[in-house]
């Protein structure tokens, strides 16, 4: 019931990437529906059983409330799957039972680390608690081999990739999609660590974003991107062009693995950032090429992976949003605002319901914060007034903003693309 919450509310919002699926058929059943049959048949004791089954209808209960935008429940979602993972030991495969199947060894190592990167996605977008360190896990990466590779009778080999014509020769491979999976979770695990030191140097009781625009730059930020770089300069080429969906979803499940990976590494970009003191042009040059690598991933991909990928974006943007807190030149009020509105657009092209538009005004609203800051600095700064007011008596609408910007970054092409 929760995953078809989840499945529901996602077709809801036009993630449905699949052109011969019915989305009028597929919610015909509204996600409401099944995630009240899901809450219902929850345990009603406070101390359950050890339960695989009711840790995975937490986790993706948990998705269901993120995409219906329901932030306090989602954190309650998680807070339940932990609990059990606390009481349970899922972190330590010490702690497991010895008489598991091949097949339950591998579902909670991929709950475990699926849950692992969303408990740093939380972090990080909702500015909430770590509740799982990967340096107290001792849990293995899921075995890189697609499901019809094996059983509970053991290991039969390794699937290949799209481009791939080897023969099969061991139990790991980077040739499976999960290959990609266990990338996405050491880019995690970078991110996990910068965001640590990010909270460390917290003097008062402040917000992740104006931690993360104020402290000192951390020597270990070169050295968390040289290891982002290392890993992504090596991916498989099939991890790194990301061609249109096909309809086959054998082939698919790699460029979701790339996108994915994508996604990650620009969020890493922004982490490390956010960990940096940085100039306005610095921002927005990272911020331009962060939306840039966006805008090369097929739509396809970014409204199937759907409401987080709008936490995502708008993060980003919150970002820049801290120039609120300087006094900015004629010319870095452009880039700032440019940057954003380009960031919006984009959401606004990703037609992902209302949460899509919420979220781009969201960034407009950002806009004109920036614009009434520029107008109080002109009040003060009659050197500042000429060139504010020259500027404000061009066409500045965000359509003039957006065909300047592609023309100056290569948006148009990217666009059309």
């Amino acid at each position: 019931m929760a995953a078809c919450a989840l499945s529901s509310a996602r077709v809801t919002d036009n993630a449905l990437f699949n052109p011969a699926w019915d989305k009028q058929s597929l919610i015909s059943t509204t996600s409401e529906v099944f995630h009240h049959a899901a809450i219902n048949a929850l345990p009603k004791m406070e101390n359950p059983n050890q339960s695989l089954d009711l840790m995975r209808a937490y986790a993706l209960l948990s998705l269901v409330a993120m995409q219906h935008g329901n932030t306090r429940d989602m954190q309650a979602f998680l807070g339940k799957y932990h609990a059990l993972v606390a009481m349970d030991g899922l972190h330590d495969e010490a702690n497991w039972p010895k008489d598991l199947t091949i097949i339950e060894l591998e579902e909670r190592r991929r709950l475990y680390w699926s849950m692992y990167t969303l408990d740093i996605f939380s972090c990080i977008v909702f500015n909430s608690l770590i509740r799982t360190r990967e340096e107290q896990s001792n849990v293995r990466y899921p075995t890189e081999l697609d499901d019809a590779f094996f059983d509970n009778s053991g290991y039969r080999g390794e699937p290949q990739s799209p481009a791939s014509t080897a023969s099969p020769s061991s139990n790991v491979s980077p040739e499976s999609w999960l290959h990609g999976y266990n990338i996405t979770t050491d880019l995690w695990r970078l991110l996990e660590h910068v965001t640590i030191k990010l909270h460390s140097h917290k003097k008062k009781k402040r917000t992740f974003l104006q931690v993360a625009t104020n402290f000192e730059t951390s020597p270990s930020a070169g050295t968390l991107q040289a290891e982002a770089d290392r890993i992504y300069f090596n991916l498989p080429h099939h991890f790194v062009i990301i061609n249109e969906m096909t309809g086959d979803q054998g082939r698919d499940l790699y460029g979701f693995q790339a996108a994915n990976i994508t996604a990650t590494a620009q969020l890493l970009r922004m982490v490390l950032l956010a960990s940096e003191q940085n100039t306005v042009e610095q921002r927005c040059q990272v911020v331009s090429e962060v939306v840039d690598a966006f805008m090369q991933i097929p739509s396809s991909y970014l409204r199937a992976i759907s409401c987080p990928l709008l936490h995502h974006l708008g993060g980003i943007g919150s970002v820049l949003g801290s120039v609120l807190e300087e006094s900015l030149s004629s010319y870095q009020y452009q880039q700032v605002r440019t940057v954003l509105l380009s960031l919006a657009q984009l959401l606004e092209n990703l037609d992902l319901g209302m949460h899509s538009v919420q979220t781009a005004d969201k960034l407009r609203g950002l806009v004109i914060q920036i614009d009434e800051h520029m107008a109080s600095q002109v009040g003060n700064e009659s050197s500042t007034s000429t060139t504010f007011l020259g500027m404000r008596n061009r066409d500045h609408s965000p359509q003039n903003f957006l065909t300047e910007w592609s023309w100056k970054t290569g948006f148009m092409q990217s666009s059309a693309t």
